[in-house]
């Protein structure tokens, strides 16, 4: 396959792509897409590279299909440079997450661009060593000696002038490497375990954070934590992050995009969580993601347990199935570090909670419920859940109603196998690793088809509009912040809601992934 290059100029990416022909008298022309190059390729596999005292050298360029690259020590993508991963590459990162200097990261100060493919995906994982092991399937819920919370390497951490973090059917592993000296530069303490992606974007213009169909596995807090950028966020999937804390994404202020289609399983806190701060808002739409056996890790009170929203957020959340989580959807009035979500500025419904158990498991397990009550979280009439609406405060605004323990296992969306019973059973419901073979399609029959809501549903299906939210209808659902082209590698890929529910629905688009 031939290559031409690309070159980069005011933080805009130019293709110049040809066409490889292929023919003969008796046969029509093969044509086949060339492997894109942006500036120089990388051939070094031992990387950084040191100057002559001893200095690792900035990296910037192609890092070549079909290579396997080691990185030693932190790698540095300066401002107006950029690093482009070709499909079918393997990163592997030597480090054992003892200290900054032993957990390498990526400081992204300008692009990175992980261009990986459904049949050719890309790694970022650790270089296993017998000090360094991976984790396997004889770990279901054994946070102290399980690999997969080591925090081997410190993840993606973007300057506040980055442009874009692409990250397309990738692998992301064995992320949370503490941080030293400079993490008050990134909002952090030394010592603090780093997020997999960090975008705090300062500058005059926001970030570009797209990350789609992407495996995130294994991290000692929160996966993605993004602020002042646009955001795209589709089909991955997320498993065993957070150690006793954290979240599959933790979307702060002044971001601005979409999440959908994405399986989160096993999480310590929420799934999905969105948290603005006083002045500034953090929207985000939340649609068609499917939520499983999160939120048993983290015992601290009021953190909720699937999706959440706190502090100045909103955001159309619609189609959503969470399964076997402490705690359904909670639009917050207050928690024990959040504070009110922007009610102005959300619309939500036909979301899908089930749950196996109702009655308290004893001891220090907490039990399972649809809505966590004192809330602003209210049944809606297209919801499939046993949460019944109770009074509303007229100081507050919050809704004081009642869980149903008899509805356990009522709501079950009838995953294709994935037991909701037999997973909730015992302590199975604690079990973080995605059982072997798990497929979150829909079952013929399922409650959760043909209820979303969808562009030309009508009744409940009917698209969402609240003409008196004004960030609502500025921004839409989904958002057209980022370029959407499926046929532009560093543009996102957006796909919008389904009439069915969760991230599998039964046309086969949304989640591509299987387990």
């Amino acid at each position: 396959m031939k290559m031409k290059k690309v070159s980069l100029k005011m933080g805009a990416l130019l293709l110049i792509a040809t066409s490889l022909f292929s023919c003969s008298k008796n046969e029509s022309s093969n044509i086949s897409k060339p492997l894109t190059v942006i500036g120089q390729a990388i051939s070094d596999t031992i990387l950084p590279q040191m100057d002559g005292n001893g200095n690792p050298i900035p990296l910037k360029g192609t890092m070549l299909a079909g290579k396997t690259y080691h990185i030693m020590s932190d790698v540095t993508i300066n401002e107006g440079d950029t690093l482009y991963v070709q499909p079918g590459v393997n990163v592997l990162i030597h480090g054992d997450g003892k200290s900054p200097k032993t957990s390498p990261c990526f400081y992204v100060n300008g692009s990175l661009i992980s261009s990986g493919t459904k049949t050719a995906p890309n790694w970022f994982t650790v270089f296993a060593t017998a000090a360094t092991p991976k984790s396997n399937s004889s770990y279901h819920d054994d946070v102290v000696n399980d690999p997969a919370f080591a925090g081997y390497w410190g993840g993606f951490q973007c300057g506040p002038n980055a442009n874009l973090l692409l990250l397309r059917w990738t692998h992301v592993e064995y992320t949370g490497g503490p941080w030293g000296d400079n993490a008050a530069d990134y909002g952090a303490k030394p010592g603090d375990a780093r997020f997999t992606i960090s975008m705090d974007n300062t500058g005059a213009t926001p970030g570009k954070l797209i990350v789609e169909d992407s495996w995130f596995y294994g991290a000692v807090d929160d996966g993605i934590r993004p602020q002042n950028v646009y955001m795209s966020i589709m089909r991955n999937t997320f498993e065993k992050m957070g150690a006793t804390g954290g979240e599959s994404t933790n979307i702060k202020n002044g971001v601005y995009g979409d999440m959908a289609y994405n399986l989160t399983y096993g999480i310590a806190t929420n799934g999905l969580k969105t948290a603005g701060k006083d002045g500034k808002p953090c929207l985000v739409n939340i649609y068609n993601n499917t939520v499983v056996n999160c939120g048993f890790r983290q015992l601290k009170a009021t953190r909720n347990g699937s999706i959440n929203t706190e502090t100045n957020a909103g955001g159309f959340i619609y189609n959503n199935i969470i399964v076997n989580c402490k705690s359904g959807l909670r639009i917050s009035y207050q928690s024990q570090k959040g504070k009110p979500s922007d009610t102005l500025n959300t619309a939500y419904g036909n979301n899908l909670t089930c749950i196996g158990r109702g009655t308290p498991m004893g001891g220090a397990e907490q039990f399972m419920i649809y809505i966590e009550p004192n809330q602003f979280t209210l049944k809606q009439p297209t919801d499939f859940n046993g949460y019944n609406n109770g009074a509303i405060d007229p100081a507050t605004g919050t809704n004081a109603g009642i869980n149903n323990s008899n509805d356990s296992l009522k709501y079950d969306p009838k995953f294709v196998n994935y037991d909701v019973k037999a997973q909730s059973a015992g302590s199975s419901y604690r079990n973080y690793a995605i059982p072997a073979g798990a497929d979150f399609h829909l079952k013929s029959g399922s409650m959760a088809i043909g209820s979303g809501v969808y562009k030309g549903g009508t009744g409940i299906n009917k698209y969402p509009a609240k003409p008196s939210a004004p960030l609502l209808s500025q921004y839409g659902f989904p958002m057209t912040l980022l370029v959407n082209n499926g046929s532009d590698e560093f543009s996102a890929h957006i796909t919008p809601p389904n009439k069915d529910l969760g991230a599998f629905p039964t046309d086969g688009t949304g989640n591509q992934q299987t387990y």
